[in-house]
This record gives structure tokens, C-alpha cells and sequence, in this order.
């Protein structure tokens, strides 16, 4: 089950005794384990009625699991990063087996930071009871409105529009979201709404973003500015092949632009073929109309290039991401 079908089967009292929560998005899974442990257990007998394990042995699990609720009608016990599912240790065939037989007294939590191993006995076993609750990341229309309700839960409005730009600025992890969302909607002020000005001031930039800005800063010539962001990037932590990557994508994503407008395809067409936002779109086809087809083919050659350098080791990763930016420089002057 996903996200939604989780938060149905909870509001319908539904879940099955035994739970496995996994997935990339980790702030969806704090706040599922929140309104968990919300629905389950009755508030002032919280700890008399929750159990938090971590590497325990199958007895202490079966044990919890069989103790029963004390003025409750279930009791929840938590197995973090439990190893026989996680990957890191042997199959814990006696546990796996045991699953079918917990009590519907008791909610079994198998809580996974990341992905856990799909191959494992365990997992399969959790799978087979339905109990399966995978948190990936948000996209589309949903991240939007991720955005724009904790800007109403914070107390601001925030249109579709300026969601969208925060989601392009900042990424689209909810737990650097709500970071973001709550140091801006503070800077607001008395102020109803927020606007993409509080972003561009407030928000901390993606890398992704960043690469943005600095394919802005080459195609308008500014040299200094675009050899500063990538040096602060550098410096943020953010491998230069991460960096290569990201402005591969982004002369691509021009490439595609030039060829689709070349073919006389709509707006629309376009937006959907690239999977971004209608502002990120306007600013694509800025980018893009900086250049003639031939131009961005010949950008796209030299990030294929210095790319092939970095995984031949023939070039220095630093020095090459350096040459690669004054080369694109010098080809936008042409």
C-alpha cells in the first residue's frame, strides 16, 4: 500500500497486525509513525503501551508482541532497521514464520530508513500480509499541494505557482520542504501570503537548482558569477560529477527544447516531454533561445566529453568542471 491507502486503512481502523514501512521519503514516515501512534494509543498510557526495539532477539519480539494492551485496545512495538530485513544479517527464519500469528491486540512496526531488501524472508513475509506501506518521494501535483497546505497549516497561503518555485529552488524532499516552509513563513511576518520573492530570498538553493543558475549566469555572459557558483557548490560538499551530470541534463534538456521547437510542437507538448513546472518552462526556453541548434549540440558534445575524461581519469574532476565552464563560455560568445 502506499501513502494514501495507509492513511485510509488507519482512519478506518483496518491495519493489519503486522507493518512494514519503507521507502526515500523519510519525513512521510515520521508522520505516519506520528499518526500512529496517535490513533493507537491513548493519550497519559503512551509508554505502558509502546515498545521500541532495536536489534532485538526473536524471543524479546515475540514477547512484546504477545503482551497485551493495558487500558488500550492495541499495543504498538516498533522494530527499527530490524537487520534480517534491512540486509546486514542472516534470515531470521523463526521470526518470519511467527508473523502470522501476532495477535490482532498487537500492531508488529517494521520501521526501514531507506529501502530495505526486498529479497529477504522477512520482507516477503510482511509483503504477504499485506502490511507493505512504501513512502516515495512526492511528484507533480501532489508536491504542490504538500506545499501549499503546510503553508496553510503554518498559516500563510501560497499559491500553485509560488509552490512550484519553492519545490524548484529547494528540491522536492518534504523534510527540506517543511524546513524551508516554516523559515519563510516566519519571515512573512503579519503577512497573509508568501510570495517567490520570500523564496528567492529565504530559500536555501538544490544543487539541481544551482546548476540552473549557473547555465543562467553562461548564457549571459557573467564568467565571474558562474565560476563562483560552481566553486561554492564545490565547496557545499557536492561532488563535480554530480555537477557534470546535472549540467548534462540541463544542455539536454536545451537540446530537446531546440528540436521540439524545431517541430513545431506546443508549449504543452513540451512542458509535459521535459516533466517541469509551467515558470520552469519559461525559463528553458530563455535559456534555450540564447543558443542556435548547432550551439547546443556542440555544449552537449563538450559535457559528454569531460564526462568520459572524469571516468577515464584522463582529467582532474575539479580542473575539468573549470575548463567545461569556460568552454561553454566561449561557445555561447561564437
Amino acid at each position: 500500500m502506499d501513502r494514501k491507502d495507509f492513511e485510509k486503512a488507519l482512519s478506518g481502523s483496518t491495519l493489519p497486525s503486522v507493518l512494514l514501512f519503507e521507502g526515500e521519503e523519510e519525513q512521510m514516515k515520521q508522520d505516519a509513525l506520528a499518526a500512529l501512534r496517535k490513533t493507537l494509543l491513548p493519550a497519559g498510557m503512551e509508554e505502558m503501551n509502546e515498545m521500541v526495539l532495536d536489534n532485538p532477539e526473536t524471543d524479546q519480539v515475540i514477547a512484546a508482541a504477545e503482551t497485551l494492551p493495558f487500558l488500550a485496545d492495541r499495543r504498538l512495538v516498533i522494530l527499527r532497521d530490524h537487520p534480517a530485513v534491512t540486509g546486514r544479517g542472516e534470515a531470521d527464519d523463526r521470526l518470519a514464520a511467527y508473523l502470522p500469528s501476532v495477535p490482532s491486540s498487537t500492531l508488529l512496526l517494521f520501521y526501514c530508513t531507506g529501502k530495505p531488501d526486498a529479497r529477504k524472508k522477512l520482507y516477503t513475509a510482511v509483503k504477504k500480509l499485506g502490511g507493505i506501506v512504501t513512502f516515495a518521494r512526492l511528484s507533480g501535483g501532489e508536491l504542490t499541494r504538500f506545499v501549499t497546505d503546510a503553508f496553510h497549516e503554518a498559516g500563510k497561503e501560497c499559491d500553485a505557482r509560488t509552490a512550484d518555485y519553492l519545490v524548484f529552488t529547494v528540491g522536492s524532499d518534504a523534510a527540506k520542504l517543511t524546513s524551508e516552509i516554516s523559515k519563510i513563513a516566519s519571515y512573512a511576518g503579519e503577512r497573509p501570503s508568501v510570495t517567490a520573492d520570500d523564496i528567492s530570498a529565504l530559500a536555501t538553493p538544490s544543487t539541481e537548482c544551482t546548476v540552473f543558475q549557473l547555465v543562467d549566469a553562461v548564457v549571459t555572459g557573467q564568467k565571474k558569477r558562474a565560476l563562483i557558483l560552481m566553486k561554492n557548490q564545490l565547496l557545499s560538499g557536492t561532488e563535480p560529477a554530480a555537477m557534470l551530470a546535472l549540467l548534462l541534463r540541463q544542455y539536454r534538456f536545451l537540446q530537446h527544447i531546440k528540436i521540439m521547437q524545431y517541430e513545431k510542437k506546443s508549449r504543452d507538448f513540451i512542458r509535459s516531454a521535459l516533466g517541469v513546472p509551467p515558470f520552469a518552462l519559461d525559463q528553458y526556453i530563455r535559456q534555450a533561445a540564447a543558443y542556435t541548434g548547432g550551439q547546443v549540440k556542440q555544449a552537449v558534445a563538450l559535457c559528454f566529453d569531460t564526462e568520459y575524461g572524469f571516468k577515464s581519469g584522463r582529467l582532474n574532476v575539479n580542473s575539468a568542471l573549470e575548463a567545461l565552464i569556460i568552454k561553454l563560455l566561449n561557445l555561447r560568445e561564437k
